[in-house]
């Protein structure tokens, strides 16, 4: 049954139908195959949107579009560039930080690459760096959005798997500082043949009195992931309700502490909203729907019985999987991805013991991943918009910092405690 609705799921993308769309058909084929009737498509449909945690997807997208446009972001790239703008590679590494600042508020890679890159980009080529690797930069970094708690994945993830999206924050915050770091590392290193020196051999100093001066102006908006952090913790508001929570935060530094943001601004930035929350939440529908029929028709289980003929070692699983994943991320968005896979693979993880928390995150990495891989990497084609240049350029330019991800990957699945530390630490199961 799996390959039935993956020939009509790709047959469908082929002749260029939206993915949505295709599952849907691909989901009433499988019903008439199993001879279910086609009203339970739609009692399963309204079932899988019908969920408490999914509130969370339109606030963190909302807050992306005000952060956006509100001086959010700017803020936090002029900070960033206070405390990192000294090093060599200064500007790709004020992208990085501020992807991580930004990510920990948003929690999309598309929001992150449209407002950071939107400000940096023109200014890192202005500076003499090459427009594809600075959009290279852009692109890769916007990946931690979706690591840093926050992340609209990880919210998807947890609500079709069932597990916790508290853990699964948690368990994101040591793997997204280390992502930003990784990707600092291959800039310092390929920063040099990608970069015009402007500057005249003259090197910029850290002066603490420019931290001090751009953190008073940003500090408002860095204390929204520490307050979304803190009150899951604490138990103030649940995972979903800290989209709310950074919504209003973000509403008000808007409109009334920066005051870039304007009420006839409100309007456009809803309906952006609410179009690309009906398509999320669509998606989520037709996932449930997938997962009901998959799992009927026992193909977790016989996933179980093909990887057993692989090994029994849990890390050779764990690899075969990522392997496959990356290869799905090159032909899918993240949020099917995600929805479609996430319940058939979670089980046969479980059977050979590994943490399901560990298992989303590394999951959710991998698939972002995709999102900078050709040919649907939708963070690409937003980047290269940005940028003004051709796809092409921006793939050659990015494979360092691909490669700096799988390793990445790699690093968080020899040492799964750092992913599992912090939620088994803060949030023990009793």
């Amino acid at each position: 049954m799996l390959f039935v609705f993956l020939g009509v799921l790709f047959l469908g993308i082929l002749f260029g139908i939206p993915i949505v769309f295709c599952m849907a058909i691909a989901n009433l084929v499988m019903l008439r195959i199993m001879d279910f009737p086609i009203v339970s498509y739609a009692q399963k449909l309204f079932n899988g949107m019908d969920s408490f945690a999914l509130l969370a997807v339109p606030f963190y997208m909302f807050v992306g579009e005000v952060m956006n446009r509100g001086g959010i972001a700017k803020r936090l790239m002029v900070f960033s560039d206070a405390l990192v703008g000294h090093i060599k590679g200064g500007l790709g590494h004020v992208n990085i930080l501020s992807s991580m600042f930004f990510g920990g508020i948003s929690g999309s890679a598309i929001a992150d690459t449209a407002a950071i890159g939107g400000l940096l980009i023109p200014t890192m080529v202005e500076d003499g760096y090459d427009p594809a690797y600075s959009a290279a930069v852009t692109a890769s970094s916007s990946v931690i959005g979706i690591i840093i708690p926050p992340s609209i994945p990880f919210i998807l993830y947890g609500v079709t798997t069932s597990t916790s999206i508290t853990r699964m924050f948690i368990g994101g915050i040591i793997p997204g500082i280390l992502t930003g770091f990784i990707l600092m590392i291959v800039t310092w290193f390929t920063v040099d043949k990608n970069k015009v020196d402007r500057s005249g051999g003259v090197k910029r100093k850290f002066l603490m009195k420019n931290v001090f001066l751009s953190f008073k102006e940003a500090w408002s908006a860095l204390i929204v992931p520490f307050i979304i952090v803190v009150g899951i913790l604490a138990g103030v508001f649940t995972a979903t309700e800290a989209g709310v929570v950074a919504a209003i935060v973000a509403l008000v530094l808007g409109l009334f502490v920066f005051k870039e943001l304007k009420l006839k601004d409100l309007p456009e930035i809803l309906f952006k909203t609410s179009k690309t929350t009906a398509s999320v939440l669509f998606l989520c529908g037709n996932a449930s729907v997938t997962a009901y029929l998959l799992t009927l028709a026992q193909v977790p289980q016989d996933l179980a019985v093909m990887f057993g003929t692989l090994s029994d070692n849990p890390i050779v699983i764990i690899i075969a999987a990522n392997f496959l994943l990356l290869l799905v991320g090159i032909v899918m968005d993240i949020t099917p991805a995600i929805l479609i896979l996430g319940p058939v693979l979670l089980p046969v993880m479980t059977n050979y013991g590994v943490d399901p928390i560990f298992w989303g995150v590394i999951m959710c990495i991998n698939l972002g991943i995709g999102l900078i891989t050709p040919p649907v990497g939708t963070v690409l084609f937003v980047a290269s918009g940005v940028a003004g240049i051709k796809m092409e350029q921006l793939v050659k330019s990015i494979v360092p910092f691909f490669l700096g991800l799988v390793g990445l990957l790699v690093l968080l699945i020899i040492f799964p405690q750092l992913v599992t530390f912090l939620p088994n630490l803060l949030l023990p199961i009793k």
